[in-house]
This record gives C-alpha cells, structure tokens and sequence, in this order.
C-alpha cells in the first residue's frame, strides 16, 4: 500500500512545487503613462539618447509604434528598481497628465500608440484598453472623476485611488544670452501676466526685445502647479494689470484671462511636454522663457533663472547637499477629496465612503517647505477594482508602494524630492484599494 501511494503522492507535491515555482517566476507588466513632471525620477534619462526623443520607455517588450523611438527603463530610476527587484516589468509613455486621465475615464484607449515626442500620442502602448496606473501632477478633480463615472471603465473598476508619490521643483528655462540671472517673485508675475514684454525691463538679463512664452498646449499637471504658484503668488497685486485673474487649470491657455493670445500675442510659443518646452526653449527659439521639471531643464543642460535668489536643482537638499524629503504633517494628506482650481471639494458620484476615500489629495493650503517657491506634487493614479489577478494586483500595490519604502527605493535626481510624513496612511490606501 505504502508502495503504491508512494509515487502519487510525489507526483502531487511535484504538481504543487512546480505551480509555486511558476507563479513566484512569472512576471507581471504593468502599463501606464501621464505626467512627464517626473519622468526622470520615474524612467531615467534614457528617452533623451534616441531621436526623435521617446515617449515610452518600458521594459515590457511593448513598442511605440512602427517607425516611433521607445527607450529602455534608465538605470537608478524609481521603476527599473522596482522592476529588478520584483522582477514585473514596467511600460510607461510621457503623454502630460490630462491624457493619462482620458485612458482611466476609457475615452482614449491605452493600447493606442504611445508614438514619439515628434508627434502627438494615440495611447499610452499597453497591453488593455485601460492602463495599470497613470502619473498626474494635477490631481483629480470634480470634472475629471465625473469623466471617469460616466466613462467605459466605471462600471468594472468601480473607483480610483490616487496617492502622491514625488514633491519637485518646476524651472524657468531661459535663452538669453546671459547664463544665470535671477527673477524675483514680483517679476515672474509680471512677465507672466503681460505686464512686462520687453527684455529691457528684466535687469540681468544682458538683452532686449520681446520675452518669447514658451507654454504647455497639452493637458499638463506642471501646468497646473505653475499656475497655481501665479494664482496664489499674483492675483490681487499691482504685479499683474488691473483685473488680471490667473486660474489654476491643466490647459495652460485656459489660466489666462483671454488665453494666450490675448496676453502675449505672437510672443507665445506653444510645445508639447515637459521636453518639448525646453527643447523649444533651448534650441529653436532665442530670447524664450518657458517653464518645466528641473529633471528635463538639467537634462538638455538648458540655462535657467533662479527665483528670489534660489537655485531650482537645489530642491529636495539640505544646506550641505544632502537628499532630505519633503515633510508634511498626516494631516495634510486629505481623503475622499478633489481639487478644483484652488478649492478643495468631495469626490463626487453615489459611491460608497470607502471607494472615494481612497482618493487622496495634499492639501494645496500645505506649504513646501523649501527655499525654491515653484514646486508641485506629484500622484501616482489607478483603479480600486478589476485589477486582475491576485499576482497582478499585488504587483501594482508594491509599484506604488516603492515610493514609501525607504529600503528599497533609489535615490532620486537633483531637484525632486520623497514626501514624508505621510508614508504610513499612504501605504495604508494602496493596500486598503488597490483589488
């Protein structure tokens, strides 16, 4: 008996060993794309090697598209660690975060042509209509979460949890002649606002003639935290013209009173991406000031301003150059929150408290504390439910968790900063709703 249950018995536990061992190798990919704030934190600098510069950078064995540049996970990036430590793979397409928002409410398909930066994006490259996850500078919003209800995902995904991930510097790039030269905050208002056109009139800036506004046409989360800074800094001085509103919005046209031609004429210059802008900047456009991630300004080694005597790529360093994150107090970290402009408001719909309370927002009445006053906040976003597989689920929750998990996760480039003080509610949330 005892022989001839001997060689069924091992058969079964070969069975069973050889089904752990396949699950515990097998690789999930994960698709997603968005903001290009923090691309290089994100993805590294790889995408910039390749001409046109690319748009994706994965290592899930996806493409851009035939004929379109894609890039490799760079090396010391957020998600090529996370890749080599988990073994998953990970796919993701610079688009600005009002595209990636279109993939999750399902009007745009993720599986569309990421492309490259010589063209506007079809999709984000992935492997479904909906992506994995999305990158946004400019969270969630009452219009934006209602585009998502009435959209082709809501029904099987339910809700949207959405967790900050990143604090970096937004940089001013700059094509005068002169290298270096320092903008106060009066002055940044008042070139922004039209009120000051004229090199002339901008002390240090070694030139003359009409200050050239390179400016986001994409749905842009740095976009939105620019802004934001202009609204919060700008409105109701004597720094802008009488009257003068700007209104914090992802469409940089659309935070100006009469757009950018009202205010600029044919000073304004418009560019896709963060790249695009300082490419435009940089290369294409002399006597240009634009606006983008210190990341992408240091990368094409732009010149740059300070403002009110700071160094951008200072951002996220002690007085001795050290890395140091960005403490917020827990309480800022809001739930079941969207943001509106500068007004903060409930997550919209019929759903139940625990699905919109894993949205989450930083306050924006928080303050930064850092030296640098242009920052924004960076979001990781996705879905509560049909997230697939127990394995795949539990690949997304550890890719938005690496950003909290201060063992593992990799130092990040100057000018970008780990949020602190807020890691253990974070994590909490991705765990609690991603399913």
């Amino acid at each position: 008996m005892l022989n001839l249950n001997f060689p069924r018995v091992s058969a079964i536990a070969i069975a069973i060993a050889t089904l752990s061992t396949g699950s515990a190798m097998a690789a999930e990919n994960l698709y997603g794309g968005g903001a290009t704030f923090p691309a290089q934190p994100y993805v590294g600098n790889t995408y910039t090697g390749v001409t046109p510069n690319a748009r994706l950078s994965t290592n899930a064995g996806n493409t851009a598209g035939s004929g379109f540049t894609a890039a490799t996970l760079g090396t010391g990036s957020v998600f090529l660690t996370y890749s080599t430590s988990s073994t998953n793979k990970v796919s993701y397409c610079q688009t600005g975060s009002g595209f990636g928002k279109n993939t999750v409410a399902g009007s745009t398909a993720a599986n569309q042509a990421c492309q490259d930066f010589s063209v506007s994006p079809l999709g984000l490259s992935a492997g479904a209509a909906a992506p994995d996850f999305i990158g946004t500078d400019a969270p969630y919003s009452t219009a934006d979460y209602n585009a998502f209800l009435g959209g082709g995902n809501a029904a099987s995904r339910v809700g949207l949890v959405q967790v900050p991930t990143l604090a970096g510097a937004i940089a001013l790039p700059q094509s005068t002649p002169t290298a270096s030269f320092n903008l106060s905050a009066a002055q940044v208002c008042q070139v922004y606002s039209g009120l000051v056109s004229d090199w002339s009139s901008v002390s240090g800036s070694g030139t003359t003639g009409p200050i050239k506004i390179v400016y986001r046409t994409d749905g842009s989360g740095t976009t939105f935290a620019f802004t934001s800074y202009l609204a919060r800094t700008c409105n109701g001085t004597s720094n802008v013209p009488s009257g003068f509103v700007f209104s914090p919005n992802q469409t940089f046209n659309s935070a100006l009173p009469g757009g950018t031609s009202g205010v600029y004429g044919s000073r304004a210059i418009g560019a896709s991406g963060n790249n695009g802008v300082v490419t435009s900047v940089r290369v294409t456009n002399s006597n240009a000031l634009g606006y983008a991630d210190i990341g992408e300004v240091l990368l094409q080694s732009a010149k740059y301003v300070t403002v009110a005597g700071f160094d951008p790529q200072n951002f996220g360093r002690d007085s001795s150059g050290n890395p140091v994150p960005v403490t917020l107090a827990a309480s800022a970290l809001l739930s079941g929150r969207v943001l509106d402009g500068a007004t903060v408001n409930a997550v919209p719909g019929s759903g139940t408290t625990a699905v919109k309370n894993c949205v989450r927002l930083v306050n924006p009445a928080t303050a930064i504390t850092n030296a640098y006053p242009i920052a924004a906040i960076t979001y990781l976003a996705g879905f509560t439910s049909g997230n697939g597989s127990a394995a795949h689920v539990q690949a997304v929750k550890d890719l938005f968790n690496i950003f909290y998990n201060t063992s593992t996760r990799p130092a990040l480039p100057q000018g970008f900063a780990y949020l602190g003080g807020v890691t253990a509610s974070a994590q909490n949330t991705v765990n609690t709703c991603v399913q």
